[in-house]
């Protein structure tokens, strides 16, 4: 009974071990390696992120230790990740597409520095180049001065141009050009108005204007809402006004646009000619059961992009859950009919007699006549 018992937990304890190692470790080094072996490693490979959105004490209206277990597993998640694709694909260069905090906008400067290194160390490379979004500093008439002096001082201009074998990558603020307020929005603007570059692939945190419905695409996974809505609240914007809109497509003149911030992909065409993709987000706490994130990849004749979608962690723990049920049903039903075996054959054995005692008391036979 005893060795049997001792039986059903080593196999058990086993079983915990191989998921364990399979949920913990080997599957994103798997999800990571099957991308690296689809990429030509003569191309330059770009990893795109979007929205990693980084969990903080703001996020939920959650008990204490939910937030903090949310906190811990949702930036392990993207740690992981991460640090499998970056070394098996050794990408060329890195965006990652604003909204990199969940609450930047709404910290003090000395927790606000606490964050970023937080962010440091799940997004550590040298070939980064950082988005805002409006998670990051608000949006349009929303922006402080203060908060957006204090994004560019951790990570540099919104507004930028990096030129790549024969393409020039625009990064524009759309964010605070959406802004009333010179203070806020000239930069983005003089850089929009100065803008002469050809062969232009558009990057943009806020989703260019298009149609209402207009579907984006049967690889979104929302399916309660197969496109961007025109929609608008506290500290944000689902679209660009159709004016702005405009005036960026006309001026720029994109051969490709990338955009975020509505976490799940979105593929339309605009003037029937150009094409913006959503970029999913990295995130597994925004939404969307399977983040994910776009690989464009440059050579000397084209370019072209990938969509990759992440593990879900949702899927991990429900493994779990059904391990744990498991692993306690198997030692309950073997406790049970251990239990009724013993009773069976207690009741099923001869009774035992107890051996006759001498009395030692009595040493003599006394007849009587």
């Amino acid at each position: 009974m005893i060795k049997s018992r001792k039986l059903i937990i080593r196999i058990l304890r086993a079983l915990w071990i191989i998921v364990l190692i399979h949920n913990e470790f080997f599957i994103f080094w798997k999800y990571a390696n099957n991308l690296s072996t689809q990429l030509d490693k003569d191309d330059k490979n770009i990893l795109l992120i979007a929205d990693p959105q980084m969990t903080d004490d703001l996020s939920y209206d959650r008990p204490w230790l939910i937030l903090k277990l949310s906190e811990f597993y949702s930036e392990l998640y993207m740690k992981r990740n991460y640090r499998h694709l970056v070394n098996s694909i050794n990408p060329y260069q890195i965006f990652i597409m604003g909204d990199l905090m969940d609450n930047g906008r709404e910290w003090d400067d000395v927790f606000f520095e606490k964050e970023v290194k937080r962010f440091n160390k799940i997004f550590y490379s040298q070939n980064i180049n950082y988005m805002v979004g409006n998670h990051d500093i608000g949006f349009g008439d929303g922006i402080k001065p203060h908060i957006q002096r204090r994004f560019h001082k951790y990570f540099g201009q919104a507004s930028y141009v990096v030129h790549q074998e024969g393409y020039t990558f625009f990064v524009l603020d759309t964010v605070s050009l959406s802004s009333h307020n010179p203070q806020i929005g000239n930069s983005a603007l003089s850089m929009l108005k100065n803008y002469n570059h050809t062969n232009t692939i558009l990057f943009t945190h806020v989703p260019l204007y298009r149609e209402p419905n207009l579907s984006c695409g049967p690889l979104r996974q929302q399916s309660h809402s197969q496109s961007i809505k025109d929609a608008y609240g506290y500290q944000y914007q689902n679209m660009l006004s159709k004016e702005l809109s405009e005036h960026i497509l006309n001026t720029v003149k994109p051969i490709l646009i990338f955009s975020a911030d509505d976490h799940d992909y979105c593929e339309i065409t605009h003037n029937n000619l150009i094409k913006e993709i959503t970029v999913p987000t990295f995130s597994m706490a925004q939404g969307v059961k399977y983040p994910g994130l776009m690989v464009l990849s440059i050579n000397d004749k084209s370019l072209y992009t990938r969509l990759y979608w992440l593990p879900s962690q949702i899927d991990l723990f429900i493994q779990y859950a059904y391990l744990l049920v498991f692993t306690l049903a198997i030692l309950l039903f073997f406790e049970y009919f251990q239990s009724k075996a013993i009773r069976y054959r207690n009741d099923h054995e001869l009774p035992k007699t107890k051996p006759i005692e001498k009395n030692h008391q009595h040493k003599y036979l006394i007849l009587h006549v």
